[in-house]
């Protein structure tokens, strides 16, 4: 017998927003190399001020999040930006004297999107950034669990993406690109709050290690079929209308995310 365990009423979503954006003059400055190299942190900084416009509009629809200072805040990535790692490989492998900017530290962690978002929104809360292919969903069920355990009554949830040529080469089983074509970067915010407002609730089952069908439950409750996450599970638990069972793609488990 699987061993399955609901956590709770979970929590609800509350608001959600979601963009997209073209990268195309961003891969045309890597193409330049070190004649690009002094543009290399506008991504970042286009990335970071389009991230904070995707949460604060999920907020806006939320009708607000009461007590900003209390607050929490999460956020997943798949590779994140990429950008220093890439121009410190290009530098380093330059003929002649080494050298690095500075300034391209300031964009090297991948928190570093929600440290500004935070600051901009004046959410005080708890915060983190996660990283991976299975962090979309960690994010949300860290979320759901902080909410159900009575931790906190908001999570702000998000995700975010723009892939250089550097992260995009060797990832053909990730947000990758067709035929060496710029992707498109992305953000997307999900507002969960305590159960009892408005909007779907969501719910995380969990079961342990080498249970092959811990979602089978859930998803028969739901009456609905069962997805595998992956990168842009946010943007389909934002844009879902009808009940919904994600299971996490991390090995040996399977945990579910049911949306109903």
């Amino acid at each position: 017998m699987t061993a399955t365990r609901s956590d709770g009423t979970g929590a609800r979503r509350a608001g959600a927003a979601a963009t997209e954006f073209d990268l195309t003059a961003h891969w045309r400055e890597r193409a330049r190399g070190s004649e690009g190299w002094d543009n290399a942190p506008a991504l970042v900084r286009d990335l970071s001020t389009r991230f904070t416009a995707t949460v604060a509009e999920a907020i806006e629809r939320a009708g607000g999040v009461p007590g900003r200072t209390e607050t929490e805040f999460v956020a997943a990535t798949w590779y994140g930006t990429s950008h220093v790692a890439e121009v410190m490989h290009e530098q380093l492998r330059e003929a002649g004297p080494k050298w690095l900017d500075p300034e391209q530290f300031l964009h090297y962690s991948p928190h570093a999107m929600v440290s500004a978002a935070a600051l901009d929104l004046g959410l005080g809360g708890a915060s983190a950034t996660l990283v991976g292919p299975d962090a979309e969903f960690q994010a949300v069920a860290h979320a759901v669990r902080r909410i159900r355990s009575g931790r906190a009554a908001t999570v702000v949830v998000a995700e975010y993406e723009a892939l250089t040529p550097f992260a995009a080469a060797p990832c053909p089983d990730g947000p990758g690109t067709a035929a060496g074509a710029p992707p498109e970067g992305r953000a997307t915010a999900l507002v969960l709050t305590a159960g009892g407002g408005r909007g779907p609730s969501l719910t995380v089952h969990r079961s342990g290690e080498g249970d092959g069908d811990g979602a089978d439950a859930p998803a028969g409750r739901a009456g609905t079929t069962v997805r595998t996450a992956g990168p842009g599970l946010l943007r389909l638990l934002a844009d879902a209308a009808e009940p919904l069972v994600v299971v996490s793609r991390a090995a040996g488990f399977r945990d579910a995310l049911v949306l109903g």
